[in-house]
């Protein structure tokens, strides 16, 4: 029996036999509790060593699949063919930042084709910070943490050898709560072993932790396992993992992506299960000859075909596509992944598509191109965005950066103006399509200033050019504008300002368009203990000379048709402004503020509560030229299908409309 059996089998034990435990006194309870809670302080300390062994394994079992199942990231490896699959790896773990898991696969072995990676989401699991705040990255609250003790309830049990049990439960049913018990040196305070269980991101699962009990890496778990099920669709899948750090047996670093099953037996620190040995006997009888996992076999033309179909073409449209050569890589994201579907009652449904490609000379000098590609159904517009981005000194975020992109179809209420008085009133005046290139080179001067300067160029066509010219108005308007953005931050953790100054040229490049341009703004994020966060985003802009009242274009005053999930850019925005007022006016005042919290309001309602991961409150403000003022109040949450906003608009005081948002979440962090 190894020592995460025998702790669970301690623990339910004890449980077991509470009759016999003497039951705390209230000043005892009290006492346990602040000495475990007083290790939070530490958690904040780097542990060491911070790189170490790490070996893992994981099967799965399947109860029940249909074909939806492969439509679902990550699972479309074991989406046929067996009911149960294994996998195992042996390599170095990096801590990195915090809990953030940095894994360097030196040996892998299993069963599933190619290796892939299935559930990956487990992974950030398999190392809990008690301590901390959160459990995990901003993920699950931490009963062992101070500021949570409002959020749970607990029981102290003092058992023999020193030891004690808390058992400790949420006050209410929530995501972000977990339920379970630890066994606790009652002297220092010091968690020996946890069993918690609770559900996140589509997931339920039960984690049996034992901790270290000495050294500089006592806040660290020694090993861990993790009992996982997930339930969509009709679809049930059983998985099971551990664990095992700091193991002794150390690889050479000439050791990279092998597949030696030979030396996987030879350092593996446990012992496979019965049922994990099953499952590679079963595989080493149907595939005599063969590794796991080989895809050399011969086979026939019609099976290669029908491999190829589901394992690369099929693989891809479901999958991120990921590729690695000597310093190269690839990644798009999947085509049919529904996170990228959003919908918003004024801008209709849109899709998104990310493609990132990097190339890296050293660590100190990469290349990278990101585009992103979109397209909004109600407005037909296809949207396209493309930085490539040389770094040549990341430690002062230093970069030259070149970006080919369109904008939002425009058309301006002076242009309109001026067209109708010559047509007449009923005449209707054609959109104009913007595309731009910028070009800029980002440094930091000083550890709280960054530098940046460029020139943006930007075409403006009109979708129908040929009726401009025959109402005697340009079909072309052109800009070239060098432009010097300076970005602040002058206090540790405190807002960032930035100041940007755009000053367009005519004649250069064709250019028909002179102005001079100012924007400052400030933005803010404060995190607050208990996982809950303080947005605030204050700017302006304005022209202070102007050759034509068409076409006016702000940096940080812009329309957003494209989907944005609950973590990019939703506190920024106006979700109910007309997008003809983002070019009417030779300046803008605006305001937006949000909170936001895992237990919030609708949280502590039975039933729609415990589905619910965070909430937010949103306020803004505007005020523009002929439109002031504005106003937009809003709620929205987010739970594991979707994020959700309603929104109410005010202008000049009085109501003026009601919208809705809504994005997939669906698999955010598969």
């Amino acid at each position: 029996m190894n020592h995460l059996q025998y702790i669970r089998t301690l623990l339910l034990g004890m449980m077991a036999l509470m009759p016999g435990f003497c039951f705390a006194q209230d000043a005892a309870d009290s006492t346990v509790l602040n000495r475990l809670w007083s290790h939070a302080g530490e958690a904040a300390l780097p542990a060491a060593p911070a790189e170490q062994n790490v070996y893992m394994n994981y099967n799965f079992h399947t109860n029940r699949r249909n074909f939806t199942l492969w439509l679902i990231p990550t699972m479309y490896s074991i989406a046929s063919g067996d009911r149960d699959y294994i996998g195992e790896f042996y390599g170095r773990m990096d801590l990195g930042s915090g809990s953030r898991l940095q894994l360097n696969r030196q040996l892998e072995c299993g069963t599933i084709p190619s290796y892939r990676d299935v559930m990956p989401v487990l992974m950030q699991y398999m190392m809990p910070s008690p301590y901390n705040e959160s459990l995990y990255r901003d993920l699950l609250l931490s009963p062992f943490h101070r500021q949570n003790r409002h959020f749970y309830r607990y029981k102290v049990y003092f058992a023999k050898d020193k030891e004690c049990i808390i058992h400790f439960k949420p006050r209410l049913n929530n995501t972000q709560l977990v339920r379970g018990h630890a066994v606790v040196d009652t002297a220092t305070g010091y968690l020996k072993a946890v069993v918690f269980e609770g559900s996140s991101d589509m997931v339920k699962f039960k984690n049996t932790v034992m901790m270290n009990t000495g050294g500089d890496n006592r806040l660290q778990p020694a090993h861990c396992t993790i009992d996982a099920s997930f339930k969509f669709l009709g679809n049930s899948i059983k998985a099971a993992t551990a664990a095992y750090y700091n193991c002794p047996t150390t690889l050479p670093d000439s050791i990279r992506d092998s597949h030696d099953r030979a030396l996987m037996d030879s350092i593996r620190p446990v012992s496979l299960t019965p049922a994990q040995q099953a499952i590679y006997d079963r595989y080493d009888r149907e595939h005599p000859g063969t590794a796991p996992a080989d895809s050399t076999v011969h086979r026939s033309r019609s099976r290669a075909f029908r491999d190829f179909m589901w394992n690369v073409v099929g693989d891809n449209l479901v999958n991120s596509i990921h590729a690695t050569a000597k310093g190269a890589s690839l990644r798009i994201s999947p085509l049919l992944n529904p996170l990228y579907f959003g919908y918003s009652q004024s801008r209709g449904i849109s899709y998104r598509l990310n493609i990132g490609a990097r190339y890296a000379w050293n660590a100190h000098r990469f290349l990278t191109l990101s585009p992103q590609l979109g397209y909004n159904f109600k407005l037909r517009q296809f949207y396209y965005k493309a930085p490539l981005r040389m770094t040549y000194n990341p430690k002062r975020n230093g970069y030259a950066e070149l970006t080919w992109a369109n904008g939002n179809r425009v058309n301006n209420g002076k242009l309109i103006s001026d067209v109708r008085q010559r047509m007449g009133q009923e005449f209707t005046v054609p959109e104009y399509k913007d595309q731009y290139l910028l070009a800029v080179n980002n440094v930091e001067a000083f550890d709280w200033i960054e530098v940046m300067t460029g020139v943006a160029y930007h075409r403006r066509s009109s979708t129908n050019k040929a009726l401009m010219r025959e109402v005697g108005m340009q079909p072309v308007y052109r800009s070239f504008a060098p432009l010097l953005t300076l970005r602040l931050t002058p206090w540790q953790d405190g807002p960032t300002l930035t100041a940007n100054y755009t000053h367009a040229f005519p004649r250069v490049m064709r250019s028909d368009l002179q102005y001079d341009r100012w924007e400052f703004d400030l933005a803010y994020k404060r995190r607050i203990k208990c996982l809950r966060a303080f947005n605030l985003r204050v700017g302006t802009g304005f022209y202070t000379s102007r050759n034509s009242d068409y076409f006016a274009d702000f940096d940080n005053f812009q329309d957003n048709n494209l989907v944005t999930g609950w973590d990019d850019d939703w506190t920024g925005q106006f979700q109910l402004v007309d997008s003809r007022w983002y070019n009417e006016s030779d300046y803008y005042l605006r305001a937006n503020l949000s909170y936001e919290s895992p237990l919030l309001a609708l949280t502590w309602l039975p039933w729609l509560g415990k589905a619910l991961e965070t909430e937010r409150i949103y306020f803004s403000a505007l005020s523009i030229e002929h439109t002031r003022p504005y106003f937009e109040v809003g709620y929205g949450f987010t739970c594991r299908f979707f994020s959700t906003g309603i929104f109410a608009s005010f202008l000049n005081t009085k109501y003026e409309r009601f919208g809705c948002r809504v994005t997939l979440e669906l698999f955010r962090k598969w």
